[in-house]
């Protein structure tokens, strides 16, 4: 299981560095108890048990178990996010792609319990599609872009909410069980269903 780390600013005294380590053990057994029980299940109070602290101290860290999900779903979705326009022509645009792609499916490899739980279908909190929503975002910004470049008659926010759907559902079921397939079988999945690619191929 990976280490989930807190963030830090600044120079680090005494007192700091607990609080620090404090919050990365509650980060920590927030993780493992939303895998096990899926959010809906657990408790602050669980969690504060599992990282060896008070209940009190939970909430010096976290207003509920709500906002600890959060943080550690958006410490996720940084560590996916695109270094590079992955939608570029050419071979260069490609290769970011499939380095984009090979570095999320290694972020949700190593995250998987986290994964479990975000697309927990008893949790109803609805962040599975608020994840799917930020994801299209994004592509959307760049299909809006690289598309009349490219002569590619697809509108920029469709294709962007079917683009994001099928990754997260990909990645969510592959993370799963990752024995299922190898994971440049998944990126070359991914990469042939890009809008546009697909297109191209079928003609």
């Amino acid at each position: 299981m990976s280490e989930i780390s807190a963030p830090t600013e600044g120079p680090l005294n005494g007192h700091t560095t607990r609080r620090l380590e404090t919050r990365r053990r509650l980060l920590q057994a927030g993780t493992e108890l939303f895998a096990e029980g899926g959010v809906r299940a657990v408790t602050s109070s669980a969690i504060a048990r599992r990282a060896g602290v008070a209940t009190g101290t939970f909430y010096l860290h976290f207003p509920d178990k709500h906002a600890l999900f959060q943080e550690l779903v958006d410490a996720a979705l940084e560590e996916m996010r695109p270094q590079t326009d992955a939608d570029r022509t050419g071979p260069s645009g490609e290769a970011s792609m499939r380095r984009d792609l090979e570095r999320m499916l290694e972020v949700a490899e190593r995250r998987r319990n986290l994964i479990r739980a975000v697309f927990d279908r008893g949790e109803g909190s609805g962040l599975a599609e608020r994840i799917q929503d930020r994801i299209a975002s994004a592509f959307e910004q760049r299909y809006a872009r690289v598309f009349p470049e490219r002569g590619i008659a697809l509108h920029p926010g469709a294709a962007a909410q079917a683009r994001a759907a099928l990754m997260v559902r990909v990645i969510a079921w592959w993370a799963e069980e990752p024995a299922r397939a190898k994971r440049d079988e998944i990126v070359d999945v991914l990469m042939e269903l890009a809008p546009g690619r697909a297109r191209e191929n079928a003609q």
